[in-house]
Protein backbone atom coordinates (compact mmCIF):
# COMPACT_ATOMS: atom_id res chain seq x y z
CA UNK A 1 0.00 0.00 0.00
CA UNK A 2 1.70 3.52 -1.00
CA UNK A 3 2.23 5.70 1.82
CA UNK A 4 0.69 8.72 -0.34
CA UNK A 5 -2.34 8.64 -3.17
CA UNK A 6 -0.91 8.71 -6.35
CA UNK A 7 -1.48 11.91 -8.07
CA UNK A 8 -4.47 11.84 -10.75
CA UNK A 9 -3.16 12.86 -14.85
CA UNK A 10 -5.14 16.24 -14.25
CA UNK A 11 -3.60 16.71 -11.14
CA UNK A 12 -0.19 16.45 -12.28
CA UNK A 13 -0.89 18.24 -15.27
CA UNK A 14 -1.63 21.11 -12.88
CA UNK A 15 1.84 21.01 -10.87
CA UNK A 16 3.51 20.70 -14.18
CA UNK A 17 2.01 23.92 -15.47
CA UNK A 18 2.76 25.60 -12.23
CA UNK A 19 6.32 24.40 -12.88
CA UNK A 20 6.03 26.19 -16.41
CA UNK A 21 4.40 29.35 -15.14
CA UNK A 22 7.62 29.47 -12.36
CA UNK A 23 10.01 28.72 -14.99
CA UNK A 24 8.96 31.44 -17.15
CA UNK A 25 8.97 33.91 -14.40
CA UNK A 26 12.76 32.71 -13.57
CA UNK A 27 11.76 31.51 -10.36
CA UNK A 28 14.19 28.79 -11.29
CA UNK A 29 14.92 26.70 -7.91
CA UNK A 30 11.04 26.68 -7.37
CA UNK A 31 10.49 25.67 -10.99
CA UNK A 32 13.27 22.70 -10.64
CA UNK A 33 11.81 21.68 -7.38
CA UNK A 34 8.53 21.23 -8.91
CA UNK A 35 10.07 19.10 -11.64
CA UNK A 36 11.84 16.92 -9.86
CA UNK A 37 8.99 15.89 -7.11
CA UNK A 38 6.98 15.29 -9.97
CA UNK A 39 9.72 13.03 -11.21
CA UNK A 40 10.33 11.53 -8.23
CA UNK A 41 6.18 10.75 -8.36
CA UNK A 42 6.49 9.79 -11.68
CA UNK A 43 9.62 8.07 -13.06
CA UNK A 44 8.45 6.66 -15.84
CA UNK A 45 7.40 10.03 -17.28
CA UNK A 46 9.62 12.03 -19.35
CA UNK A 47 8.07 15.45 -19.65
CA UNK A 48 9.54 16.30 -15.83
CA UNK A 49 12.99 15.38 -16.89
CA UNK A 50 12.58 18.06 -20.08
CA UNK A 51 11.26 20.18 -18.44
CA UNK A 52 13.78 20.50 -15.57
CA UNK A 53 16.31 20.33 -18.34
CA UNK A 54 14.52 23.25 -19.88
CA UNK A 55 15.03 25.16 -16.34
CA UNK A 56 18.86 24.40 -16.66
CA UNK A 57 18.97 25.46 -20.37
CA UNK A 58 17.78 28.88 -19.06
CA UNK A 59 20.11 28.91 -16.29
CA UNK A 60 22.81 27.85 -18.50
CA UNK A 61 23.70 25.04 -17.20
CA UNK A 62 24.06 23.13 -20.57
CA UNK A 63 25.89 19.96 -19.35
CA UNK A 64 23.38 19.59 -16.67
CA UNK A 65 20.32 19.87 -19.25
CA UNK A 66 21.95 17.78 -21.73
CA UNK A 67 22.56 14.91 -19.24
CA UNK A 68 19.01 14.88 -18.45
CA UNK A 69 17.71 14.44 -22.11
CA UNK A 70 20.65 11.94 -22.68
CA UNK A 71 18.87 9.56 -19.86
CA UNK A 72 15.67 10.24 -21.20
CA UNK A 73 16.89 8.83 -24.36
CA UNK A 74 18.57 5.96 -22.94
CA UNK A 75 15.19 4.50 -21.69
CA UNK A 76 13.43 5.66 -24.99
CA UNK A 77 15.65 6.68 -27.94
CA UNK A 78 12.47 7.21 -30.09
CA UNK A 79 11.39 10.68 -28.05
CA UNK A 80 10.97 13.80 -30.45
CA UNK A 81 11.14 15.69 -27.67
CA UNK A 82 13.95 14.87 -25.65
CA UNK A 83 16.21 14.08 -29.22
CA UNK A 84 14.32 18.14 -30.23
CA UNK A 85 15.97 19.43 -26.92
CA UNK A 86 19.40 17.54 -26.94
CA UNK A 87 19.53 18.87 -30.58
CA UNK A 88 19.29 22.68 -29.07
CA UNK A 89 21.56 22.23 -26.06
CA UNK A 90 24.14 20.91 -28.81
CA UNK A 91 23.90 23.85 -30.37
CA UNK A 92 23.76 26.41 -27.51
CA UNK A 93 27.18 24.21 -26.58
CA UNK A 94 28.81 24.91 -30.42
CA UNK A 95 28.49 22.09 -31.69
CA UNK A 96 26.65 22.85 -34.33
CA UNK A 97 27.28 19.75 -36.94
CA UNK A 98 25.90 17.50 -34.14
CA UNK A 99 23.02 19.65 -32.81
CA UNK A 100 21.50 20.13 -36.75
CA UNK A 101 22.01 16.56 -37.37
CA UNK A 102 20.14 15.38 -34.45
CA UNK A 103 17.18 18.54 -35.73
CA UNK A 104 16.74 16.95 -39.59
CA UNK A 105 16.50 13.50 -37.53
CA UNK A 106 13.59 15.07 -35.71
CA UNK A 107 12.07 16.54 -38.88
CA UNK A 108 12.47 13.43 -41.02
CA UNK A 109 10.74 11.36 -37.92
CA UNK A 110 8.08 14.01 -36.93
CA UNK A 111 6.02 14.68 -40.14
CA UNK A 112 3.96 17.38 -38.32
CA UNK A 113 4.55 17.22 -34.83
CA UNK A 114 4.99 20.22 -32.38
CA UNK A 115 8.97 18.88 -32.30
CA UNK A 116 9.60 18.73 -35.95
CA UNK A 117 7.91 22.04 -35.51
CA UNK A 118 10.14 23.04 -33.09
CA UNK A 119 13.40 21.59 -34.54
CA UNK A 120 12.61 23.51 -37.94
CA UNK A 121 12.62 26.55 -36.12
CA UNK A 122 16.07 25.89 -34.65
CA UNK A 123 17.61 24.91 -38.16
CA UNK A 124 16.01 27.89 -39.54
CA UNK A 125 17.69 30.07 -36.32
CA UNK A 126 20.93 27.87 -37.13
CA UNK A 127 21.06 29.09 -40.32
CA UNK A 128 20.36 32.84 -40.53
CA UNK A 129 22.86 32.98 -37.23
CA UNK A 130 25.36 30.99 -39.53
CA UNK A 131 24.85 33.46 -42.12
CA UNK A 132 25.44 36.48 -40.35
CA UNK A 133 28.76 35.47 -39.01
CA UNK A 134 31.54 37.48 -41.08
Amino acid sequence: MPLLPTPSDDELRAVLEAGYVLRDVMRYDEAATVFQGVAALRPDLELPCLALASVFIRQGELERAQELCESVLARRPDSLHAQTQRGEILLYRGARAEGEEALRAVVAQGGDSPHAATARALLDASAALADAEP
